[in-house]
């Protein structure tokens, strides 16, 4: 009797897909094209010139329905580890406890609570979290276009500024050496999610 139950049972487990499928990507959903996005900083240094440097890598995923735009999400991922300021020793430095510690914090991220329309711009609300901390705060996405040339695809540009003391970094602020206020720039080209 147990094995005429068992029978069943087991062809019921072997008809089950192996894996969990994801699902499938619809007409609004976006990846970022990290081979044609960029972002970038800029901070005041010695309390006399600005510095830029940049990341040299960025991810993410934006769902966006072009007629429900307050329903959309953002979410981008940075790897600390890609931080380039063309010198390899403060590469080092601002991977380190003074800054990102990117041992314990390996990625900075923003991740959307709210968005609403702005003619053909966004205004973003959300969380961005680096060196351990997060903060709430508001962007403005602009709409740079958008192409049917070799593929779909669309570009958003940010610009705004944060603190770095909100995010526990306060070397070099006492005395000038470094800016606290930081200028973050994200200029993003998506394409549509596969």
């Amino acid at each position: 009797m147990k094995t005429l139950i068992a029978v069943p049972f087991a062809l019921a487990l072997l008809s089950l897909p192996a894996t969990p499928t994801a699902a499938a990507a619809g007409p609004n959903d976006w990846t970022v094209d990290g081979g044609h996005s960029s972002v970038t900083f800029r901070i005041k240094h010695m309390s006399a010139s600005w510095f830029t440097g940049s990341f040299d890598s960025v991810a993410g995923t934006v769902t966006l329905d072009p007629s429900k735009p307050e329903a959309a999400s953002v979410k981008i991922a940075i790897p600390v580890e890609s931080v380039d300021t063309n010198s390899e020793g403060r590469d080092g430095h601002l991977k380190n406890a003074d800054f990102f510690n990117a041992k314990e914090n390996p990625e900075i991220t923003f991740t959307s609570t709210a968005v609403k329309a702005k003619g053909d711009d966004l205004e973003i609300a959300g969380e961005l979290a680096m060196a351990g901390k997060s903060k709430a705060i508001t962007l403005v996405a602009q709409k740079v276009g958008a192409s049917e040339k070799k593929g779909k695809r669309v570009g958003y540009s940010s610009e705004f500024t944060v603190k770095r003391s909100d995010f526990g970094m306060t070397y070099g602020v006492d005395g000038g050496a470094l800016g606290d206020e930081v200028m973050l720039r994200f200029d993003l080209a998506l394409v549509p999610a596969k």
